[in-house]
């Protein structure tokens, strides 16, 4: 039988006991309380700050994308043939973007070519490649090479989405009227040249770099000087088959702001023909394809023509015997 002495001492035991848990756990919800307000402080404190002059309309871009901090999960290749170093970021009171670098010429684009024995990977060996080491090459390279690139930026505004999946991977629900807007970097600043509705972006990589950069390097066109302007016929033999050599008789028409492409060919080479536009680089006349044909589009001009004295000559045709050889042209 226990008496009343043993069960005041076992209630105030019980008594300090409880005592102890309310305090122990009132500490916990405490700590628990300071460190929220800590993460809540540190994130208001890395919030991404948009200026004032920049309107809902980007014309002015929101920030500068090559802002160090925004590389916070540096680089990576999108695709292998070739391969386009990118960074991508999220803030979500700015949005999402990625930043990559196009090579301007086919042989900067190449050097990023997954299977380039000279180029940006070979140096490393194996398949347990480091991906950090990856990172920080291709920033040194970038970096000291940065002319040889055009830097475009990709940007999706946080107003655009209405729910987010995984943020860092860019997986967005985005409102029926969204835009994606596309910026160069150029003269040291940003420039947007094209706002794009998201629904309709049917393309990526290669594609869409060349669809984007080139209406933008071509809209400004000027007209072509007069002493570029005629009719003129040029020939080159193609590839070997087996059922021979292929040649192609080439008819460029070209006028103060148009160029046109016909030819005819016996076992000839794949030729795109339709219409160009021509950017005059000193003396070199740089003939761009302008028509809807994917396989056709190119950053780098397809054919070169330049005059010496009285005579043309161009440079594009023919198969790999010729393509980088100037041929002569005759003018009517």
């Amino acid at each position: 039988m226990i008496n009343s002495k043993s069960l005041f001492l076992n209630m105030k035991n019980c008594i300090k006991l409880f005592a102890l848990l309310f305090l122990l756990n009132s500490c916990k919800n405490e700590t628990k309380e300071v460190r929220n307000k800590t993460a809540v402080k540190t994130q208001k404190n890395d919030e991404v700050k948009i200026p004032a002059t920049v309107y809902k309309d980007y014309t002015t871009a929101p920030v500068d994308f090559l802002d160090e901090k925004y590389k916070t999960y540096g680089f990576e290749f999108q695709g292998n043939s070739p391969s386009f170093p990118s960074y991508y970021f999220f803030d979500e009171n700015l949005g999402s973007f990625t930043v990559t670098y196009v090579g301007k010429s086919r042989l900067t684009r190449d050097y990023w070519d997954t299977d380039n024995s000279t180029g940006f990977f070979a140096q490393f060996k194996g398949n347990n490649k480091n991906i950090k080491l990856l990172s920080d090459r291709a920033d040194e390279v970038l970096k000291r090479e940065s002319n040889d690139y055009y830097i475009l930026v990709n940007f999706l505004p946080t107003e655009a989405m209405t729910e987010c999946f995984d943020c860092d991977l860019g997986d967005f629900k985005l409102k029926d009227d969204a835009y994606n807007y596309f910026y160069v970097y150029e003269n040291n600043k940003w420039v947007l040249i094209k706002r794009l509705f998201s629904r309709n972006i049917q393309k990526e990589g290669i594609e869409l770099f060349t669809d984007i950069l080139l209406s933008y390097k071509l809209k400004d066109s000027k007209s072509i000087a007069e002493e570029f302007q005629g009719k003129f016929k040029a020939e080159a033999d193609g590839e070997y088959t087996n059922d021979g050599q292929g040649h192609t008789t080439y008819y460029f028409t070209i006028t103060e702001n148009k160029i046109d492409l016909k030819y005819e060919a016996f076992r000839g080479d794949f030729v795109c023909e339709g219409e160009y536009k021509g950017i005059q680089n000193d003396t070199i006349l740089e003939l761009y394809y302008d028509r809807e044909d994917d396989r056709c589009k190119k950053l780098s001009p397809v054919y070169l023509i330049k005059k010496e004295e009285d005579e043309f000559f161009i440079k594009g045709i023919g198969g790999e015997g010729t393509i980088n050889d100037w041929i002569k042209m005759d003018k009517e």
